[in-house]
C-alpha cells in the first residue's frame, strides 16, 4: 500500500508541478507516466547513487523519445518528469545537520545529497547526447527548385 501511496503521490506531484510550469496540457499524462517509470526504477535499484544514474537515464531518454514522436521540445517533458528524482530530502537533511552544529552527518549527508545530482545530471547529458547522434534521414521526394 506504502508503495502504491508513492507512485500516486509520484504522478500527481510531476502533474502539479507541469501545471506551475504551465507546461501544456497535452504533456501532462506523458509526463506523469514517465516520472513514475522513473521512480519505480530508482525505488526497485534500491535509492542509491547508481539508482540515480539509470533512473535519471530512463527519464531522459524517455522525454527525448516521447519529444521526438509527439514532435515537440525534450524539455517541456523532462522538467516535470524529473522531479520525482530530485534529492529534496537529502538537501533539507544537509542543512538541518549544519543548523544542528552536527558537522559529520551534514558533510556526509551533502556529499551523498551531491553524488545524486551529479549522477541525474551525467545521465540526463547522455540521454541528450544519445539522441543529439541520432539523425533521422529527410526523404525528400520534390526536386530542388530552379
Amino acid at each position: 500500500m506504502n508503495v502504491l501511496l508513492q507512485c500516486v503521490g509520484c504522478m500527481t506531484a510531476t502533474v502539479f508541478f507541469g501545471v506551475l510550469l504551465r507546461q501544456p496540457r497535452n504533456t501532462h499524462l506523458f509526463t506523469a507516466l514517465i516520472g513514475l517509470n522513473g521512480y519505480l526504477v530508482f525505488l526497485l535499484m534500491g535509492q542509491g547513487t547508481y539508482a540515480y544514474l539509470v533512473a535519471g537515464l530512463l527519464v531522459g531518454l524517455l522525454c527525448e523519445l516521447t519529444a521526438r514522436i509527439r514532435q515537440m521540445a525534450a524539455t517541456s517533458f523532462l522538467i516535470s518528469a524529473i522531479i520525482p528524482l530530485v534529492p529534496g530530502l537529502g538537501l533539507y537533511r544537509t542543512m538541518l545537520y549544519f543548523v544542528q552544529n552536527n558537522y559529520d552527518q551534514a558533510m556526509t549527508a551533502g556529499a551523498d545529497t551531491l553524488a545524486a545530482i551529479m549522477a541525474l545530471s551525467l545521465a540526463l547529458t547522455i540521454a541528450t547526447a544519445v539522441f543529439n547522434g541520432i539523425r533521422i534521414p529527410i526523404r525528400d521526394d520534390h526536386p530542388p527548385a530552379p
